[in-house]
Protein backbone atom coordinates (compact mmCIF):
# COMPACT_ATOMS: atom_id res chain seq x y z
CA UNK A 1 0.00 0.00 0.00
CA UNK A 2 1.25 3.46 -0.88
CA UNK A 3 2.18 5.87 1.89
CA UNK A 4 0.23 9.11 1.77
CA UNK A 5 1.61 12.60 2.27
CA UNK A 6 -0.66 15.60 2.76
CA UNK A 7 1.19 18.56 1.22
CA UNK A 8 -0.05 21.98 2.37
CA UNK A 9 0.89 25.01 0.32
CA UNK A 10 -0.75 28.23 -0.91
CA UNK A 11 -0.70 30.74 -3.74
CA UNK A 12 -2.30 33.48 -1.64
CA UNK A 13 0.86 35.00 -0.14
CA UNK A 14 2.95 35.38 -3.28
CA UNK A 15 4.33 32.54 -5.36
CA UNK A 16 7.20 31.41 -3.15
CA UNK A 17 5.42 28.77 -1.08
CA UNK A 18 3.89 27.21 -4.18
CA UNK A 19 7.29 27.18 -5.89
CA UNK A 20 8.68 25.21 -2.96
CA UNK A 21 5.84 22.70 -3.00
CA UNK A 22 6.20 22.37 -6.79
CA UNK A 23 9.90 21.61 -6.36
CA UNK A 24 9.02 18.80 -3.93
CA UNK A 25 6.27 17.48 -6.18
CA UNK A 26 8.79 17.22 -9.03
CA UNK A 27 10.33 14.33 -7.07
CA UNK A 28 7.49 12.98 -4.93
CA UNK A 29 5.42 12.19 -8.03
CA UNK A 30 8.24 9.91 -9.22
CA UNK A 31 8.29 7.87 -6.00
CA UNK A 32 6.07 4.82 -6.64
CA UNK A 33 5.63 4.13 -2.92
CA UNK A 34 4.18 7.60 -2.25
CA UNK A 35 0.81 9.18 -2.92
CA UNK A 36 0.52 12.94 -2.44
CA UNK A 37 -2.63 14.90 -1.71
CA UNK A 38 -1.93 18.59 -2.20
CA UNK A 39 -4.14 21.33 -0.78
CA UNK A 40 -4.07 25.13 -0.66
CA UNK A 41 -4.30 26.07 3.00
CA UNK A 42 -6.08 29.36 2.41
CA UNK A 43 -8.51 27.78 -0.04
CA UNK A 44 -9.39 24.61 1.84
CA UNK A 45 -8.68 25.13 5.54
CA UNK A 46 -9.98 28.60 6.42
CA UNK A 47 -12.99 30.77 5.66
CA UNK A 48 -13.18 33.36 2.89
CA UNK A 49 -12.76 36.12 5.46
CA UNK A 50 -9.48 34.66 6.71
CA UNK A 51 -8.34 34.07 3.12
CA UNK A 52 -8.34 37.82 2.56
CA UNK A 53 -5.32 37.99 4.89
CA UNK A 54 -3.31 36.02 2.36
CA UNK A 55 -4.81 37.84 -0.61
CA UNK A 56 -3.62 41.17 0.78
CA UNK A 57 0.04 40.14 0.42
CA UNK A 58 0.62 41.75 -2.97
CA UNK A 59 -0.97 45.09 -2.15
CA UNK A 60 0.70 45.35 1.26
CA UNK A 61 4.19 44.45 0.05
CA UNK A 62 3.93 46.89 -2.86
CA UNK A 63 2.36 49.87 -1.13
CA UNK A 64 2.51 49.45 2.66
CA UNK A 65 5.75 47.83 3.74
CA UNK A 66 5.38 49.44 7.16
CA UNK A 67 2.19 47.42 7.62
CA UNK A 68 3.99 44.25 6.59
CA UNK A 69 6.71 45.00 9.14
CA UNK A 70 4.10 45.62 11.84
CA UNK A 71 2.36 42.34 10.99
CA UNK A 72 5.66 40.46 11.10
CA UNK A 73 6.69 41.99 14.43
CA UNK A 74 3.25 41.40 15.95
CA UNK A 75 3.25 37.78 14.82
CA UNK A 76 6.74 37.27 16.21
CA UNK A 77 5.97 38.82 19.58
CA UNK A 78 2.58 37.15 20.00
CA UNK A 79 3.26 33.95 18.07
CA UNK A 80 1.25 31.70 20.39
CA UNK A 81 -1.87 33.85 20.09
CA UNK A 82 -1.40 34.12 16.32
CA UNK A 83 -1.12 30.33 15.98
CA UNK A 84 -4.08 29.75 18.30
CA UNK A 85 -6.26 31.88 16.04
CA UNK A 86 -5.21 29.98 12.94
CA UNK A 87 -5.76 26.72 14.78
CA UNK A 88 -9.32 27.70 15.66
CA UNK A 89 -10.08 28.91 12.15
CA UNK A 90 -8.73 25.78 10.44
CA UNK A 91 -9.63 22.98 12.87
CA UNK A 92 -12.94 21.78 11.43
CA UNK A 93 -11.83 21.63 7.81
CA UNK A 94 -8.43 20.13 8.65
CA UNK A 95 -9.99 17.30 10.68
CA UNK A 96 -12.38 16.58 7.82
CA UNK A 97 -9.45 16.29 5.40
CA UNK A 98 -7.51 14.06 7.80
CA UNK A 99 -10.52 11.79 8.24
CA UNK A 100 -11.05 11.57 4.48
CA UNK A 101 -7.44 11.21 3.31
CA UNK A 102 -5.81 9.48 6.32
CA UNK A 103 -2.28 10.71 5.55
CA UNK A 104 0.84 9.21 7.08
CA UNK A 105 2.68 12.55 7.11
CA UNK A 106 1.76 16.23 6.80
CA UNK A 107 4.28 18.23 4.78
CA UNK A 108 3.80 21.99 5.12
CA UNK A 109 5.48 24.80 3.20
CA UNK A 110 3.69 27.69 4.93
CA UNK A 111 4.19 28.78 8.57
CA UNK A 112 0.52 29.59 9.13
CA UNK A 113 -0.24 25.89 8.72
CA UNK A 114 2.49 24.54 10.96
CA UNK A 115 2.06 25.17 14.70
CA UNK A 116 -1.64 25.88 14.22
CA UNK A 117 -2.33 22.42 12.79
CA UNK A 118 0.00 20.69 15.22
CA UNK A 119 -2.20 22.14 17.97
CA UNK A 120 -5.29 20.76 16.24
CA UNK A 121 -3.69 17.33 16.21
CA UNK A 122 -2.68 17.62 19.87
CA UNK A 123 -6.19 18.63 20.98
CA UNK A 124 -7.75 15.75 19.09
CA UNK A 125 -5.27 13.03 20.05
CA UNK A 126 -3.81 12.66 16.55
CA UNK A 127 -0.22 11.45 16.44
CA UNK A 128 0.48 12.67 12.95
CA UNK A 129 4.10 13.51 12.06
CA UNK A 130 4.69 16.94 10.49
CA UNK A 131 7.53 18.00 8.21
CA UNK A 132 7.95 21.77 8.10
CA UNK A 133 9.91 23.07 5.09
CA UNK A 134 11.00 26.59 5.89
CA UNK A 135 10.74 29.20 3.15
CA UNK A 136 12.96 31.76 4.88
CA UNK A 137 16.74 31.23 4.81
CA UNK A 138 17.77 33.71 7.52
CA UNK A 139 15.03 35.65 9.32
CA UNK A 140 12.90 32.70 10.38
CA UNK A 141 9.50 33.44 11.93
CA UNK A 142 8.83 31.49 15.15
CA UNK A 143 5.72 29.94 13.62
CA UNK A 144 8.08 27.82 11.50
CA UNK A 145 9.71 26.43 14.65
CA UNK A 146 7.64 23.99 16.65
CA UNK A 147 9.32 21.26 18.72
CA UNK A 148 6.29 19.02 18.12
CA UNK A 149 7.12 18.73 14.40
CA UNK A 150 8.89 15.49 13.51
CA UNK A 151 11.25 17.37 11.17
CA UNK A 152 11.96 21.03 10.56
CA UNK A 153 13.93 21.45 7.37
CA UNK A 154 16.14 24.53 7.09
CA UNK A 155 17.80 26.06 4.05
CA UNK A 156 20.92 27.46 5.73
CA UNK A 157 23.10 27.17 8.81
CA UNK A 158 21.75 30.56 9.87
CA UNK A 159 18.16 29.31 9.77
CA UNK A 160 19.06 26.11 11.60
CA UNK A 161 20.74 28.04 14.42
CA UNK A 162 17.74 30.34 14.85
CA UNK A 163 15.37 27.38 14.75
CA UNK A 164 17.38 25.78 17.54
CA UNK A 165 17.15 28.98 19.60
CA UNK A 166 13.37 28.90 19.17
CA UNK A 167 13.34 25.58 21.01
CA UNK A 168 13.34 22.91 18.32
CA UNK A 169 15.53 19.97 19.41
CA UNK A 170 18.69 19.53 17.38
CA UNK A 171 17.73 15.99 16.40
CA UNK A 172 14.54 17.29 14.77
CA UNK A 173 16.31 19.88 12.62
CA UNK A 174 17.57 18.91 9.19
CA UNK A 175 19.65 21.45 7.26
CA UNK A 176 19.48 20.58 3.58
CA UNK A 177 19.37 23.73 1.45
CA UNK A 178 16.78 25.75 -0.39
CA UNK A 179 14.63 23.60 -2.73
CA UNK A 180 14.53 24.68 -6.37
CA UNK A 181 12.25 23.40 -9.12
CA UNK A 182 13.67 20.81 -11.50
CA UNK A 183 13.24 22.99 -14.55
CA UNK A 184 15.98 25.20 -13.09
CA UNK A 185 18.28 22.45 -11.83
CA UNK A 186 17.89 20.32 -14.96
CA UNK A 187 18.63 23.23 -17.29
CA UNK A 188 21.60 24.38 -15.19
CA UNK A 189 23.11 20.90 -15.37
CA UNK A 190 22.37 20.49 -19.07
CA UNK A 191 23.67 23.81 -20.40
CA UNK A 192 26.74 25.68 -19.23
CA UNK A 193 26.12 29.39 -18.84
CA UNK A 194 28.07 31.44 -21.38
CA UNK A 195 30.53 33.92 -19.87
CA UNK A 196 29.98 37.65 -20.11
CA UNK A 197 31.24 39.05 -23.41
CA UNK A 198 32.61 42.60 -22.87
CA UNK A 199 32.37 43.35 -26.60
CA UNK A 200 28.58 43.71 -26.29
CA UNK A 201 26.29 45.54 -23.84
CA UNK A 202 25.61 43.59 -20.67
CA UNK A 203 22.29 41.78 -20.44
CA UNK A 204 20.53 42.58 -17.18
CA UNK A 205 17.41 40.91 -15.80
CA UNK A 206 15.32 42.89 -13.31
CA UNK A 207 12.56 41.29 -11.29
CA UNK A 208 10.83 41.50 -7.95
CA UNK A 209 8.88 38.32 -7.35
CA UNK A 210 5.62 37.02 -8.77
CA UNK A 211 3.65 39.98 -7.43
CA UNK A 212 5.85 42.53 -9.16
CA UNK A 213 6.45 44.58 -6.04
CA UNK A 214 9.28 47.05 -5.59
CA UNK A 215 10.43 50.21 -7.34
CA UNK A 216 11.16 48.57 -10.67
CA UNK A 217 10.53 51.71 -12.71
CA UNK A 218 12.99 53.87 -10.80
CA UNK A 219 15.68 51.23 -10.78
CA UNK A 220 15.16 50.65 -14.52
CA UNK A 221 15.56 54.35 -15.28
CA UNK A 222 18.71 54.54 -13.17
CA UNK A 223 20.26 51.57 -14.94
CA UNK A 224 19.30 52.58 -18.49
CA UNK A 225 20.40 56.19 -18.07
CA UNK A 226 23.63 55.34 -16.25
CA UNK A 227 24.91 52.41 -18.31
CA UNK A 228 24.66 51.02 -21.85
CA UNK A 229 23.18 47.72 -20.60
CA UNK A 230 20.22 46.00 -22.16
CA UNK A 231 17.44 45.31 -19.70
CA UNK A 232 14.66 42.75 -19.39
CA UNK A 233 12.07 43.58 -16.73
CA UNK A 234 9.71 40.95 -15.31
CA UNK A 235 6.64 42.55 -13.73
CA UNK A 236 4.97 39.38 -12.50
CA UNK A 237 1.20 39.51 -12.16
CA UNK A 238 1.19 43.28 -11.72
CA UNK A 239 -0.44 44.27 -15.02
CA UNK A 240 -0.67 47.93 -14.07
CA UNK A 241 3.07 48.03 -13.44
CA UNK A 242 3.78 46.47 -16.82
CA UNK A 243 1.63 49.02 -18.60
CA UNK A 244 3.19 51.90 -16.68
CA UNK A 245 6.72 50.76 -17.45
CA UNK A 246 5.93 50.39 -21.13
CA UNK A 247 4.74 53.99 -21.18
CA UNK A 248 7.71 55.21 -19.15
CA UNK A 249 10.55 53.36 -20.88
CA UNK A 250 9.80 52.01 -24.35
CA UNK A 251 9.59 55.32 -26.24
CA UNK A 252 12.98 56.54 -25.01
CA UNK A 253 14.95 53.30 -24.79
CA UNK A 254 13.31 51.21 -27.51
CA UNK A 255 15.01 47.85 -28.08
CA UNK A 256 17.30 48.30 -25.07
CA UNK A 257 14.44 47.40 -22.78
CA UNK A 258 12.08 44.43 -22.81
CA UNK A 259 9.10 44.45 -20.44
CA UNK A 260 7.36 41.18 -19.59
CA UNK A 261 4.48 40.19 -17.33
CA UNK A 262 4.26 36.88 -15.49
CA UNK A 263 6.81 34.51 -17.02
CA UNK A 264 6.57 30.71 -16.91
CA UNK A 265 10.10 30.04 -18.20
CA UNK A 266 12.11 32.50 -16.14
CA UNK A 267 15.02 30.03 -16.08
CA UNK A 268 15.72 30.78 -19.76
CA UNK A 269 15.88 34.51 -19.04
CA UNK A 270 18.32 33.84 -16.19
CA UNK A 271 20.46 31.66 -18.45
CA UNK A 272 20.84 34.42 -21.04
CA UNK A 273 21.46 37.22 -18.51
CA UNK A 274 24.81 38.48 -17.23
CA UNK A 275 23.35 40.10 -14.09
CA UNK A 276 20.11 39.60 -12.18
CA UNK A 277 18.75 42.58 -10.25
CA UNK A 278 16.13 41.62 -7.69
CA UNK A 279 14.67 42.11 -4.25
CA UNK A 280 15.93 39.77 -1.55
CA UNK A 281 13.15 37.26 -2.22
CA UNK A 282 14.67 33.82 -1.51
CA UNK A 283 12.97 31.85 -4.27
CA UNK A 284 14.14 34.28 -6.92
CA UNK A 285 17.71 34.64 -5.79
CA UNK A 286 18.24 30.94 -5.04
CA UNK A 287 16.95 30.18 -8.54
CA UNK A 288 19.42 32.77 -9.83
CA UNK A 289 22.23 31.06 -7.92
CA UNK A 290 21.30 27.70 -9.44
CA UNK A 291 21.37 29.32 -12.89
CA UNK A 292 24.77 30.87 -12.03
CA UNK A 293 23.76 34.48 -12.69
CA UNK A 294 25.44 37.08 -10.41
CA UNK A 295 22.97 38.90 -8.16
CA UNK A 296 22.42 42.55 -7.38
CA UNK A 297 20.08 42.75 -4.39
CA UNK A 298 18.17 46.04 -4.27
CA UNK A 299 16.34 45.63 -0.97
CA UNK A 300 14.23 43.27 1.06
CA UNK A 301 10.86 43.12 2.76
CA UNK A 302 11.22 44.27 6.37
CA UNK A 303 11.17 41.44 8.85
CA UNK A 304 10.81 38.41 6.64
CA UNK A 305 13.61 39.12 4.17
CA UNK A 306 15.80 41.50 6.14
CA UNK A 307 18.66 39.04 6.60
CA UNK A 308 18.77 37.86 3.00
CA UNK A 309 20.96 40.57 1.44
CA UNK A 310 23.65 39.94 4.05
CA UNK A 311 23.50 36.21 3.26
CA UNK A 312 24.12 36.93 -0.42
CA UNK A 313 27.18 39.02 0.39
CA UNK A 314 28.51 36.68 3.09
CA UNK A 315 28.87 33.82 0.61
CA UNK A 316 29.89 36.03 -2.36
CA UNK A 317 26.77 35.14 -4.30
CA UNK A 318 26.20 38.72 -5.41
CA UNK A 319 26.31 42.29 -4.19
CA UNK A 320 23.91 44.58 -2.36
CA UNK A 321 22.94 47.88 -3.95
CA UNK A 322 22.35 50.58 -1.35
CA UNK A 323 19.72 52.68 -3.11
CA UNK A 324 18.74 53.23 -6.72
CA UNK A 325 21.29 55.99 -7.36
CA UNK A 326 24.06 53.51 -6.65
CA UNK A 327 22.85 50.96 -9.20
CA UNK A 328 24.78 52.18 -12.29
CA UNK A 329 28.05 52.27 -10.35
CA UNK A 330 27.41 48.78 -8.92
CA UNK A 331 26.80 47.37 -12.41
CA UNK A 332 29.84 49.13 -13.87
CA UNK A 333 31.96 47.68 -11.06
CA UNK A 334 30.76 44.17 -11.86
CA UNK A 335 31.57 44.65 -15.56
CA UNK A 336 34.99 46.26 -15.07
CA UNK A 337 38.15 44.47 -16.26
CA UNK A 338 36.19 42.33 -18.67
CA UNK A 339 33.77 41.14 -15.99
CA UNK A 340 36.37 40.01 -13.46
CA UNK A 341 33.99 40.48 -10.53
CA UNK A 342 31.22 38.62 -12.36
CA UNK A 343 33.50 35.63 -12.81
CA UNK A 344 34.48 35.66 -9.14
CA UNK A 345 30.82 35.67 -8.04
CA UNK A 346 29.95 32.88 -10.46
CA UNK A 347 32.74 30.73 -9.04
CA UNK A 348 31.33 31.27 -5.54
CA UNK A 349 27.84 30.40 -6.73
CA UNK A 350 29.05 27.15 -8.27
CA UNK A 351 30.64 26.16 -4.97
CA UNK A 352 27.53 27.09 -3.00
CA UNK A 353 24.69 25.72 -5.12
CA UNK A 354 23.30 22.19 -4.98
CA UNK A 355 20.95 20.66 -7.48
CA UNK A 356 19.46 17.97 -5.22
CA UNK A 357 17.96 19.95 -2.32
CA UNK A 358 14.34 19.30 -3.34
CA UNK A 359 15.07 15.62 -3.91
CA UNK A 360 16.65 15.23 -0.47
CA UNK A 361 13.68 16.95 1.21
CA UNK A 362 11.25 14.71 -0.68
CA UNK A 363 13.26 11.66 0.39
CA UNK A 364 13.16 12.78 4.03
CA UNK A 365 9.36 13.12 3.88
CA UNK A 366 9.04 9.75 2.15
CA UNK A 367 11.25 8.02 4.71
CA UNK A 368 9.24 9.52 7.55
CA UNK A 369 5.98 8.36 5.94
CA UNK A 370 7.32 4.83 5.59
CA UNK A 371 8.58 4.84 9.16
CA UNK A 372 5.34 6.29 10.52
CA UNK A 373 3.26 3.54 8.90
CA UNK A 374 5.63 0.83 10.12
CA UNK A 375 5.48 2.27 13.65
CA UNK A 376 1.66 2.33 13.50
CA UNK A 377 1.57 -1.30 12.31
CA UNK A 378 3.94 -2.39 15.06
CA UNK A 379 1.90 -0.54 17.65
CA UNK A 380 -1.29 -2.22 16.45
CA UNK A 381 0.36 -5.64 16.62
CA UNK A 382 1.54 -5.01 20.18
CA UNK A 383 -1.88 -3.83 21.27
CA UNK A 384 -3.47 -6.89 19.69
Amino acid sequence: MKKKILLITTTHTGCGHKSISDSLMDWLKEMPEIQVVQIDGFEQLVSKHVKTIGDSYGVVTRHAKFLWKWTWDFGTRFNDAYCDLMSTWSEKRFLEIIEREKPDVVLTTHPMFNSSLLSVCERNGLKLPFVSVQADPVTVHPSWCDPRAALTICATDEAAQLTRRYGVPKERILKIGFPTRRRFTDLAQKIDKLPYDPSRPARCLMMSGGEGSGMLGRYALALLSGTDAKLTIVCGRNKQLKKRLETLLKRKYGERVRILGFVTEIENLMLESDIMIARGSPNSFFEGIVMNVPLVITGALPGQEQGNPELVERYDLGVVCEGLRALPAVVRHLLADGGKELRRIQESQRRYRRFDNALRIAQAARDLAIGAQEDASASGALEG
